[in-house]
């Protein structure tokens, strides 16, 4: 049973319940089990954004250009687009999909 549980904190919460009957140690064992899946998953998610946060800054720029909106039509059949820097240098196109 207490092959279920991974990290030693919880086990030793386990083990103190050795004199209990098997029924209130299995719900024990239930309730340690659920809570230490959530407590696992949350210190990932904190040691991992943590870790990017120090990495960011000295990444080098992405040198990906923002995309370029632009606005065409009149009145009901308003077109709003977002187009790649290198697009927006070419001749303008009345076809929607280029």
């Amino acid at each position: 049973m207490q092959g279920s549980l991974r990290t030693t904190q919880f086990k030793e919460i386990y083990d103190l319940s050795k004199g209990w009957p098997l029924w209130a140690r299995h719900l024990l064992l239930g309730v340690l089990f659920g809570v230490e899946s959530w407590w696992i998953e949350k210190r990932v998610v904190q040691v991992v954004t943590d870790a990017i946060k120090e990495v960011e800054p000295h990444l080098p720029p992405s040198g990906v250009s923002p995309p370029v909106y632009s606005e065409s039509g009149s009145g009901f059949f308003d077109e709003m687009r977002l187009s790649a820097p290198w697009k927006v240098q070419e001749d303008p196109s009345d076809h929607p999909q280029v």
